[in-house]
């Protein structure tokens, strides 16, 4: 009897994990549906639903963490390689989760990857920016008053003030240039600003670094609705 009572414990324990990874599986699917269509990304995002056991956190409708990571999406005409978003204090009802989701963070906190190419397709035609020594460099030949074009090369430094994003030449190198003074001529001419899309999941930019593979865009929110149109509910 007492084996058989054993069984019968272990076998609704082994129901309850199968039961929990299950659901959990599925809401994270829902999820992943549902951010894809929002954004009309390519591919689905991959999401991870913290916690465990996950019952108990879709019976009181909190999860202590949400992660999405999405791949390249388009926001307003600006190309993001990735963005890869941490909710924290989720609230969802387990209806909603697995229906029409409305999936709301007290708050996130993101990193967002803009490539390089966003920012080439906004300087002098002729000049490209290209990963030296671990380091982002323009090069490239770039017309000049008088008509001429010369060879050069800059350092780039970016930097952001509100929602616009600013990039500047740093230590510039003119090659074969001729005798008048270019120095600011070209810092001028590689010198571009542009103002930051509405980012996604509503979040505020915090802060921006050159990286070797790109601009990483550092943001953060606060009562954001990761699944469901703002308007809901």
């Amino acid at each position: 009897m007492r084996k058989f009572l054993a069984f019968i414990v272990i076998f609704l324990l082994v129901m309850v994990v199968v039961a929990d990874r299950g659901l959990h599986s599925a809401a994270q699917n829902e999820i992943a549906k549902r951010v894809s269509q929002r954004y009309q990304l390519s591919s689905e995002p991959e999401v991870t639903i913290g916690g465990f056991p996950f019952l108990t956190q879709a019976i009181g409708g909190e999860y202590s963490e949400i992660h999405i990571v999405t791949g390249a999406m388009t926001v307003n005409d600006v190309s993001l390689d990735r963005v890869d978003v941490t909710a924290r204090d989720v609230q969802a009802a387990i209806g909603d989760l697995m229906t029409e989701p409305k999936v709301i963070a007290k708050t996130a906190d993101a990193t967002v990857m803009l490539p390089y190419s966003e920012l080439q397709s906004r300087l002098p035609q002729g000049i490209v920016i290209e990963n030296k020594d671990g380091k982002p460099r323009m090069t490239g030949d770039l017309a000049v008053p008088g008509g001429i074009s010369v060879p050069v090369a800059a350092d780039l430094d970016v930097s952001i003030d509100g929602d616009v994003i600013k990039v500047t030449p740093s230590s510039i190198e003119v090659s074969d240039a001729p005798p008048i003074q270019l120095g600011s001529a070209v810092e001028d001419r590689l010198t571009v600003s542009f103002q930051v899309p509405q980012m996604p999941f509503d979040l505020q930019i915090t802060k921006i670094d050159a990286l070797p593979n790109g601009v990483e865009v550092s943001a953060e929110a606060t009562n954001v609705r990761l699944v469901g149109a703002a308007s809901e509910g």
